[in-house]
């Protein structure tokens, strides 16, 4: 019944439902890679640049977990040192 109302109602206009529909498959298909490196052994992480900051994630497979780094770093080197940090301070 939600379903019906949203497709009836909010999603009329064709623009809308297709930028929803968009969305839907990119977060599908993150959780999909997520999922992949989850189940596999090899080191995964990610690091990107906004501005003069660096931001990152990475998953340690012994602790099933994803550290973010969401404060971030003036630095590349900074930002994985910290990271390496915080994971080794948690492995105690």
């Amino acid at each position: 019944m939600i379903y019906e109302f949203v497709e009836r109602y909010l999603m009329r206009p064709k623009r809308l439902r297709e930028a929803i529909q968009a969305v839907v498959r990119e977060n599908d298909e993150l959780l999909r890679m997520l999922k992949e490196h989850e189940e596999d052994d090899t080191p995964t992480n990610l690091s990107w640049a906004e501005g003069d900051t660096w931001y990152g994630w990475t998953y340690n497979s012994n602790a099933k977990r994803y550290y973010f780094d969401d404060i971030g770093n003036t630095s590349l080197m900074g930002l994985w040192e910290d990271q390496w940090a915080r994971e080794e301070a948690e492995a105690k």
